[in-house]
């Protein structure tokens, strides 16, 4: 009989060997490293993995189409670089099948280069970009593509007349489409 309780005193011991090295060491509460179940932890600032899932409803992607009609007219002979211009959205820009910015939103936009014509010598030029949509009431900086154009030359005369458009003019409600140069958060 004795070899067996020295058995199962080797036995024991050896269990509660084993049991004593896989148990964590114990921590505070309150430590960094503490192990706390996951609805122990606080709160996270960060963004959810899934939110990234989810498309925005408020941000327009870089790329995307910003369609407007002046509401003034701009002028190589007349516009200098730094003046601004009135226009308002002409379709509605969608994204994911959702209206982000309604036609008619007030939008501005920025003279970059003006250039009037140089009598016979040079046609003028202008380049133009939209800076700021006015979404429900609310201003909101873009950067976009610019737009360049260029007065026509003497070859391009109009043979009727014998004289050439040597300065570009947008007039008012002329249809132009700019692209975002970067995205943009609406809210």
């Amino acid at each position: 009989m004795p070899s067996y309780t020295v058995s199962t005193a080797v036995v024991l011991l050896t269990l509660s060997f084993l049991c004593a090295c896989a148990r964590p060491p114990a921590e505070n509460a309150n430590s960094p490293n503490s192990q706390n179940l996951p609805f122990d932890r606080q709160r996270s600032t960060g963004v959810s993995p899934s939110q990234s899932l989810i498309p925005s409803t408020t941000k327009l992607p870089e790329g995307t189409p910003i369609p407007i009609r002046l509401q003034s007219a701009v002028s190589s002979a007349s516009s200098h670089a730094g003046d601004t211009f009135q226009a308002i959205i002409d379709e509605p820009v969608v994204v994911d099948g959702q209206t982000l910015v309604p036609p008619g939103t007030p939008a501005t936009g920025r003279v970059l280069e003006a250039k009037p014509s140089q009598r016979s010598l040079e046609p003028g030029y202008l380049r133009i970009v939209l800076v700021s949509l006015n979404v429900d009431g609310k201003p909101v900086m873009i950067e976009t593509s610019s737009i360049f154009a260029k007065g026509g030359s003497r070859e391009s005369r109009a043979p009727a007349t014998g004289v050439g458009q040597k300065d570009v003019v947008f007039s008012v409600d002329r249809r132009l489409s700019f692209r975002l140069a970067q995205s943009v958060d609406l809210q």
